[in-house]
């Protein structure tokens, strides 16, 4: 998938009740954003945290079309499967087209970079 396709992506996090637990999705966020600009990304949390994705769709500018929402989940399971789903449906609007993609621990790089560090751990090198 070619993200250039969608006029903004929002990056979705679960959520939690612990401050701490936000941090290192707000610094891969503002890693992207230093680039890439806060017109084109945006993070949100599923719940339990603010923003919220129904706020973050909210304060979208009109020329915003094509959205894109990233998990930055591991898997699928009931949330993606069921909850965020349901979340998007409500939130579409005729000027507006809300895409869930897979969550980010699809991608293979994803995986490879989490054997490398047990690998690491385990005292093996490349």
């Amino acid at each position: 998938m070619v993200f250039s396709e969608f006029d903004h992506v929002i990056l979705l996090a679960h959520g939690s009740t612990d401050p701490l637990w936000k941090v290192p999705f707000e610094m891969i966020y503002e890693s992207i954003v230093s680039e890439s600009g806060r017109e084109k990304c945006s993070l949100a949390y599923m719940e339990l945290s603010e923003p919220s994705l129904e706020s973050t769709i909210e304060k979208m500018d009109e020329s915003v079309k094509r959205v894109a929402v990233l998990p930055l989940f591991f898997s699928v399971g009931r949330h993606l499967r069921h909850d965020v789903p349901s979340m998007i449906k409500a939130m579409q609007k005729e000027n507006l087209t809300i895409e869930l993609l897979p969550p980010i621990g699809d991608d293979a790089r994803i995986r490879q970079a989490m054997v490398e560090i047990v690998k690491g751990h385990l005292g093996e090198t490349r």
